[in-house]
């Protein structure tokens, strides 16, 4: 008789904390920002290069799906040093 008791009481005590795992990831998974897509898809910007030039001064060179930009940035302010588009690689 005691060991239905404690068998149920386990079975209570697992759905418990079935209940409150789900509770927490519900609440949390915004904060946890699970990482789901494949990271070749997103915004397309992909940084190839950079020189830095001294204290927070930079040129970057940085692909943007079929653009290629030459960036300058500083302390305060940054600025497009040149732009193209990318050339086809087809055979």
């Amino acid at each position: 008789m005691i060991e239905t008791y404690i068998g149920m009481l386990k079975v209570v005590l697992v759905m418990l904390g079935i209940v409150a795992g789900i509770y927490a990831l519900s609440r949390y998974s915004g904060k946890l920002k699970f990482r789901l897509r494949p990271p070749d898809e997103g915004c397309g910007l992909k940084k190839v290069d950079s020189i830095y030039l001294g204290y927070k001064k930079f040129v970057s060179v940085v692909e943007v799906k079929d653009y290629i930009l030459v960036i300058g940035a500083g302390d305060k302010e940054i600025s497009l040093l040149a732009k193209w588009k990318k050339e086809d690689k087809g055979l």
